[in-house]
């Protein structure tokens, strides 16, 4: 059985007492199969939450988990229904989101500090000023001295590894 999770910000899981951080109405996810076919990732779904909370999605491989994960993300529109996460609607991914996919989609021409970085470059944010955690949280997860080696040079769970250091940073 895969898992999925959702995580609060300890800031604001903080922040007060319990609010409605992540709310899904009526959700359901379709994709076109070809020649008329529909395939329904995703069946309608509505649940919240809280600010705090931790949540795990639990299912068989196909059931919809990591969809349902991507459209909370903004990566993904939904069919039908609405999300929202901290108020607002989610029609685009959100700076302060990190993500951590099943497979460390690591770039394969990037060192692993710079494959940590890259969401600051991809949001063209100042690179120096976050090269600093990036580095500790690489040294956190045990691979300092890997800093400059390329994914092709790491193991899988090294990937991994830089994988959760940039959903982290």
């Amino acid at each position: 059985m895969m898992q999925a999770q959702i995580a609060i910000p300890a800031a604001v899981a903080a922040a007060g007492p319990p609010a409605d951080y992540v709310v899904v109405e009526a959700l359901r996810k379709v994709y076109n199969a070809g020649s008329r076919q529909q395939v329904e990732a995703v069946a309608p779904t509505s649940f919240t939450v809280k600010a705090g909370e931790f949540v795990s999605l639990l299912g068989p491989s196909g059931c919809g988990k990591s969809t349902l994960l991507m459209m909370i993300a903004g990566l993904d529109a939904p069919s039908q229904g609405s999300i929202s996460v901290a108020g607002r609607a989610m029609t685009t991914p959100r700076a302060e989101t990190g993500i951590m996919f099943q497979d460390p989609t690591l770039l394969p021409w990037k060192s692993a500090l710079e494959n940590v970085l890259f969401p600051f470059r991809a949001m063209n944010r100042p690179v120096d000023k976050y090269f600093d955690r990036a580095g500790a949280l690489l040294d956190q997860v045990g691979l300092h001295g890997f800093h400059n080696h390329k994914p092709r040079q790491l193991s899988g769970g090294m990937r991994q590894r830089v994988a959760i250091c940039r959903a982290l940073v």
